[in-house]
């Protein structure tokens, strides 16, 4: 029985096959590059997983700022955090299950930056 990564690995080099040969499937974006090109799901996973990084090097320097090792807060570092996070947004992809892992993402995202702000008010009233 093969793994579900195996079954999507194969989904998508029989996708890629099919664009050589020059068959489209229903469904798909055409074949103009551009914006309005959908973004498949592992595309979508890449950048998650590119942003969740950023996301995790911005929370351990907040995490450095709260305890007193870094001087001012990670602004320029939350800035590109956000930006990327828009990017995420407008991502056009009719794919249930990646329109799924971005709201995912997005949500553990703002649960992060209300921490960061309630951390950032706390330390000014002080």
């Amino acid at each position: 029985m093969a793994s579900d990564n195996e079954r999507r690995k194969k989904f998508w080099e029989d996708d890629e096959d099919d664009e050589d040969a020059g068959l489209s499937r229903p469904g798909k974006a055409g074949t103009g590059g551009g914006a309005d090109k959908m973004v498949g799901s592992l595309e979508i996973d890449k950048k998650i997983a590119e942003t969740r990084v950023l996301m995790e090097q911005t929370h351990q320097l907040y995490l450095q700022y709260f305890g007193g090792i870094e001087k001012r807060p990670p602004i320029e570092k939350a800035r590109l955090l956000e930006s990327k996070i828009g990017e995420l947004q407008r991502s056009p992809t009719n794919i249930p299950t990646a329109k799924f892992k971005i709201s995912q993402f997005i949500s553990q995202y703002n649960t992060m930056k209300e921490l960061w702000e309630r951390k950032l008010r706390d330390m000014e009233r002080k």
